[in-house]
């Protein structure tokens, strides 16, 4: 699951690439794991709607895959977050300079 992160007014802001879930953080660190729960409560609300997981979330706008694409660096977590359902290895988050 790709996702670009950046920072704006202070605050990191979280985007989904495949499926457009967007969260922030406070701390740059905390990035993988806001996205992660994120991740995680769609997913919930997808399986109580009885869809499948994410099922009817579309992609997000094309400007956030660009920014992924042109993004040089990568922020992965360093221990798995907790479930399954997203390990570590399936989190590809970038940073972005900016929106």
């Amino acid at each position: 699951m790709r996702a670009v992160a950046f920072e704006e007014d202070g605050v990191w802001v979280v985007q989904g690439i495949e499926y457009d879930i967007c969260t922030h953080a406070k701390e740059a660190a905390e990035v993988p794991q806001a996205f992660y729960r994120a991740v995680i409560e769609n997913i919930c609300i997808t399986q109580h709607l009885g869809r499948r997981p994410l099922e009817g979330i579309k992609p997000a706008p094309k400007r956030f895959r660009e920014m992924f694409e042109r993004a040089e660096s990568r922020l992965m977590p360093v221990h798995e977050l907790g479930s399954p359902e997203l390990p570590r290895a399936d989190m590809d988050i970038r940073l972005a300079e900016h929106a």
